[in-house]
């Protein structure tokens, strides 16, 4: 749609991060989110979490957060430096989203949450 008619948002910046699995794997690398002990153990064993469990949630939520958190830095810092940028979530989550894909061979040591769900 090119960003007209039903593609158009015009006020994309209010949209947030789509809460992913890979995206939470990005933010760690970055040492923006850490698991506890107990979480990263459990995502170490390669297992599947129940869809709905709190890991899940709390996953999600936090990467919600933490983008958000990263987008309003991203914009402090060009906005002191005087540089005029589109900045906002869907763009941080496209750059963590991409590093993730572009570095998958780094990123392999950082475990990710896994989930059967038809939600996302």
């Amino acid at each position: 749609f090119e960003g007209t008619g039903r593609g158009g948002f015009s006020k994309i910046e209010q949209l947030t991060m789509f809460a992913d699995y890979r995206v939470p794997q990005s933010l760690q690398h970055y040492g923006v989110m850490s698991y506890s002990k107990e979480l990263l153990d459990f995502l170490k064993e390669d297992k599947l979490l129940e869809p709905g469990h709190r890991w899940e949630q709390e996953i999600r939520g936090c990467s919600i957060e933490a983008v958000e958190r990263v987008t309003r830095r991203v914009r402090e810092v060009l906005e002191s430096k005087g540089v005029e940028a589109t900045v906002n979530s869907i763009l941080v989550d496209q750059f963590l989203w991409g590093y993730r894909r572009e570095h998958c061979e780094v990123m392999k040591s950082i475990p990710y949450h896994k989930v059967r769900s038809i939600y996302y």
